[in-house]
């Protein structure tokens, strides 16, 4: 079974929180309010930090007031372990490193060289808060059907040259693009930025 990528759209503010909380972000994901036992869960805090609450006051963390309480919905595009470093050239036209949003796939491909925010320890989640999204908004809107299928050939030429991919492979892959540039609008519109999680 692949490894998939799954992004999703979400509040500034929930970042935030699943950053400073991750053992929550299944519960997140699932719509479901986490239990007195994922808190407890929580990865014992330095020193300082625990010093530093104490004095401050802080309290045991609170949800968000707009938590989830269904399941979220992935927002796409179909990416996995197999396929990451097309969609990272696709998207890019490049298969160097990136900054800004275009290192998006990135994340995946060199674990240290991007610019998305580390959700957790295992490196099993990123995120871009909404700031990030005018930039993959117009990374996404010049991927059209033509480029999408002149980008996918280009890889192809030099990563399997002898394939050649069927017209609803070129179809797939373009609407998988454009419903991800819709969905990606879409946050960018509500002031959402993107997370996305390897499952």
């Amino acid at each position: 079974m692949a490894l998939c990528l799954n992004v999703l759209s979400l509040p500034d503010e929930h970042i935030q929180f699943l950053k400073h909380e991750p053992q929550t972000l299944q519960d997140y994901l699932l719509g479901q309010i986490p239990t007195v036992q994922t808190f407890a869960a929580a990865k014992p805090q330095p020193l300082l930090v625990q010093f530093v609450r104490l004095l401050s006051g802080a309290k045991k963390p609170t949800l968000p007031l707009d938590w989830p309480s269904t399941e979220m919905e992935m927002i796409g595009p179909d990416v996995n372990h197999r396929n990451v470093d097309l969609y990272h050239y696709i998207l890019n036209n490049t298969e160097a490193r990136v900054k800004g949003a275009g290192s998006l796939f990135q994340t995946w491909l060199d674990i240290n060289n991007h610019d998305a925010i580390k959700m957790d320890a295992d490196n099993e989640s990123f995120a871009f808060q909404s700031l990030m999204l005018p930039e993959l908004s117009a990374l996404l809107a010049r991927l059209d059907e033509q480029t999408v299928r002149d980008r996918f050939n280009a890889w192809l030429l030099e990563h399997n040259p002898d394939y050649l991919p069927r017209e609803d492979e070129y179809l797939e892959m373009t609407q998988g693009w454009q419903g991800f540039y819709t969905k990606v609008s879409e946050a960018e519109r509500q002031g959402f930025g993107l997370l996305w999680v390897t499952q």
